[in-house]
């Protein structure tokens, strides 16, 4: 018995071309889903963040643990999780005015020595 090797009014271009379309659009749909995962979970990922600088309320240089929010290049600072200014650190009673700071300024500072 002798198997015909090519079918006759067959297109092979047109059957390859939807064979192509057929395997392309799921994969598309499967990148972009890949995409929007790893970008959501950039944004809802967070932890915290720690600082070295002088605080005027406590009079002296502390170590502060902040909570940031918002996308990657516009984070700021919600939250004081901890502050070596308290004991326990994360009992945190103060107002909190290190929030409202620039980022860039929360930096060491040392009170100038009296002589």
């Amino acid at each position: 018995m002798d198997w015909p090797v090519g079918s006759e009014g067959v297109d092979i271009e047109a059957w390859a071309e939807s064979a192509a379309h057929i395997y392309w659009w799921p994969l598309l749909a499967w990148a972009a889903g890949v995409v929007i995962l790893l970008f959501l979970a950039v944004l809802i990922t967070t932890s915290p963040v720690r600082r070295r600088f002088w605080c005027e309320q406590a009079g002296r240089e502390v170590d502060v643990a902040f909570e940031e929010d918002g996308p990657p290049a516009l984070r700021r600072y919600i939250a004081v999780v901890s502050c070596t200014g308290f004991s326990p650190s994360t009992l945190v009673q103060c107002h909190r005015a290190c929030l409202d700071r620039d980022p860039s300024t929360l930096e060491i500072r040392r009170q100038p020595r009296a002589c």
